[in-house]
């Protein structure tokens, strides 16, 4: 019998097409010595998209669908929601990559994935990577390393050295650990009790709490072609963060691997409109650009703030899952 090796996503319906170039590249690449199983989290996916990206179903490589805040009413009652500052189960789907472990107690290892990548490489190498004892296997985000702001959010505001923060695009999960742990339970905890202000939710407090046990995988395992683009040869997996999607510009290094997938897809021509229409809407380009922005800005006026991650840390030790 096949090792079987569970894969994460979380997307919305307007994902579903980069959804399925993802899904493309790595069943395209995945060894056949391994079964695989990707769990797709969402809300809202259309039945007509769960048709097209279930299509691409193979003996070895199984697609599921599992509604996200379902799921999360099944980990946590809604009278403990009381005390969050968000006060809805929708508002914690952004930090589901948390609650992976918790959600799935009949793994003891997994893969988490953003949706905007593609995957060159065997993602079974990445399963085969030896963590130990460590809670998550992860690439250190070089993207924001050229950005002054953030590199002051991350040491003064996170509390973690920039050098070494990671981006938690690509995970490879030690469920068993991260259980052992109670990361579920010890994140709603600080969430109910701070609500801290963050400008990567999901990625700023997995920093903190795994901080001290992260197992620093290759950086070619998540190659972003954004900020001060080193040139990674040999890129296992392409994570086109930032403002460097293919279907936003039109050119980013890296980008002819993303449309060689795009053509098996099944959404090739989906997303050729979608990046004309948005490259022609100049409205569109500059609200995005915007955004970047505001979370610079964001991080500017974070890092002066008082309490903060590191300044709860320094009182309260038991912060870090490893501490």
């Amino acid at each position: 019998m096949k090792q079987l090796i569970p894969i994460f996503f979380s997307v919305n319906d307007a994902y579903a097409p980069y959804l399925a170039v993802a899904l493309s590249s790595i069943r395209a690449n995945a060894s056949a010595a391994y079964d695989y199983k990707v769990h797709i989290l969402g809300d809202d996916i259309s039945h007509e998209n769960r048709r097209r990206l279930s299509a691409m179903e193979t003996g070895n490589f199984a697609i599921e669908f599992i509604p996200l805040s379902e799921k999360l009413r099944t980990l946590i009652p809604s009278g403990r929601l009381e005390r969050h500052s968000f006060g809805a189960f929708s508002s914690l789907t952004i930090y589901f990559r948390l609650f992976i472990p918790a959600l799935f107690p009949q793994y003891d290892k997994g893969i988490y994935l953003d949706s905007d990548i593609v995957v060159p490489g065997d993602i079974s190498e990445l399963w085969e990577e030896p963590i130990g004892m460590n809670l998550i296997g992860a690439c250190a985000d070089y993207s924001i390393q050229h950005i002054a702001p953030f590199i002051k959010y991350i040491d003064r505001y996170v509390g973690v050295d920039h050098r070494s923060y990671v981006n938690s695009g690509v995970l490879l999960l030690n469920m068993k650990r991260l259980r052992e742990a109670d990361m579920a339970g010890r994140f709603l905890h600080w969430i109910r009790e701070y609500s801290l202000e963050t400008v990567a939710p999901d990625q700023d407090y997995l920093n903190a709490l795994c901080w001290n046990s992260i197992h620093y995988l290759d950086p070619t395992w998540n190659s972003m072609p954004s900020g001060r683009f080193s040139g990674i040869v040999g890129p296992q997996i392409i994570h086109f963060n930032l403002d460097t999607k293919p279907w936003l510009n039109e050119s980013v290094p890296f980008d002819e691997i993303f449309w060689r997938y795009a053509l098996e897809s099944g959404y090739y021509d989906d997303i050729r409109a979608a990046r004309q229409s948005f490259l022609q809407d100049g409205s569109a380009v500059e609200r995005y650009r915007r955004g970047i922005e505001s979370l610079i800005r964001m991080a500017s006026v974070l890092s002066r703030k008082g309490t903060s991650f590191r300044s709860l840390i320094s009182k309260r030790k038991e912060f870090r899952l490893c501490s």
